[in-house]
């Protein structure tokens, strides 16, 4: 898995690549889109962006326990470089 969150300590950060645009490559190479190294076509950016947003969309349905002005669709956005 790329990216997960240390489930005995949710307030930690992200496991995984810092960057968005890293995670979104990674993620393309591991189901085979792209050669590791290669940079993203940025009709796949867009896309995952896109993909992203609707996930989002149903995060916005749930609050941020530790933060409750923020919804889970937010910290997904945040994360993943999708606002």
């Amino acid at each position: 898995m790329l990216y997960t969150y240390v489930d005995e300590d949710e307030g930690k950060d992200p496991i995984g690549p810092s960057s968005p645009l890293e995670l979104l490559s990674r993620a393309a190479v591991e189901v085979g889109l792209i050669r590791a190294g290669d940079p993203l076509d940025q009709n796949l950016v867009d896309y995952a962006k896109l993909v992203v947003r609707m996930c989002a969309a149903i995060g916005d349905n749930y609050l941020q326990p530790e933060s409750p002005e923020e919804t889970v669709g937010d910290r997904i956005r945040a994360d993943l470089g999708a606002s």
